[in-house]
């Protein structure tokens, strides 16, 4: 049996002290896998230099300097990376348990034609109360040439696969995970495993919450490399609609199966993201 690969974690961070501990805490807590965790802090101006130096001891590598920004500091953790599997988690999440990391690394040593592996991420309020879970059955390559077809805070992927596609693009300013993630997928094999892997924060200060414009203008990019018109299109729509009935379908097979939920709100599914936000006061 093949041994269990390294996996490297980026984290990058801006003036998140307030949620960096739980982060750091989440990383270094991990059980039965060998860990790397670097951290690229843009010059915070908050608590966020004491906070890494109270609770950083287990970074393989951080610093706090002004950069270019989001997407140059990924790239610069992926370049300074040694593990066989990467991931990033950026500083206002986390892992949901101890030993998230370790199911991943048991998914790659037992699927070695797998490129990637990805698995479940509950969203939470500020506070961190479950407010929905992100959930998806059998994602593909051909799902994610029109759509981002796997969420990025519980997807992990090997690191020749991430540089064999030339990594994450410096122009993509928001969507670099959907970016990445299609090239990467194309003629590779994408897992999912039926664990919660990562809590992703709904807070105020959020890209999902401030980037709408942005956002749009660069799904619109991923959407449109592999096809143009009405045709393509329509292709869009049924492939998004095939996501979406595909995670009701796997939340109601975990239901089915025994697995306990934090909550049961489907974030795929409009009426349950409106539900959410009424509910929590949230913009996403």
């Amino acid at each position: 049996m093949s041994a269990m690969p390294k996996i490297t974690v980026v984290t990058p961070s801006f003036n998140q002290a307030r949620y960096l501990e739980r982060n750091l805490t989440s990383v270094s807590g991990q059980k039965g896998v060998e860990v790397e965790h670097i951290l690229l802090d843009g010059g915070s101006t908050d608590d966020t230099v004491d906070v890494v130096r109270r609770f950083g001891s287990h970074l393989a590598y951080w610093r706090s300097e002004k950069d270019a920004g989001q997407t140059a500091a990924l790239i610069e953790g992926f370049e300074r990376a040694t593990g066989q599997v990467l991931c990033w988690l950026n500083s206002d999440d986390y892992f949901w348990n101890e030993y998230a990391l370790l199911r991943v690394a048991e998914a790659f040593r037992d699927n070695p034609g797998a490129a990637m592996v990805t698995g479940d991420t509950v969203l939470t309020a500020d506070d961190e109360t479950p407010v929905m879970v992100d959930m998806v059955w059998r994602p593909s390559a051909r799902q994610m040439r029109c759509n981002m077809a796997v969420p990025q805070q519980s997807t992990f992927w090997r690191a020749d696969a991430y540089r064999a596609v030339g990594g994450i693009d410096q122009n993509f300013k928001y969507c670099m995970d959907f970016d990445l993630f299609q090239r990467m997928s194309q003629g590779r094999e994408i897992i999912r495993i039926p664990h919660i892997l990562a809590a992703f924060r709904l807070q105020p200060a959020s890209k999902t919450a401030t980037w709408g414009d942005v956002f749009r203008r660069e799904v619109a990019i991923c959407q449109t490399r592999y096809g143009s018109g009405l045709s393509h299109r329509l292709k869009v729509k049924a492939v998004t609609m095939e996501i979406r009935l595909g995670a009701a379908w796997a939340e109601l097979s975990a239901i089915l199966t025994g697995r306990e939920l934090p909550c049961y709100a489907n974030a795929r599914l409009e009426p349950c993201r409106a539900f959410a936000r009424r509910k929590f006061g949230l913009q996403f």
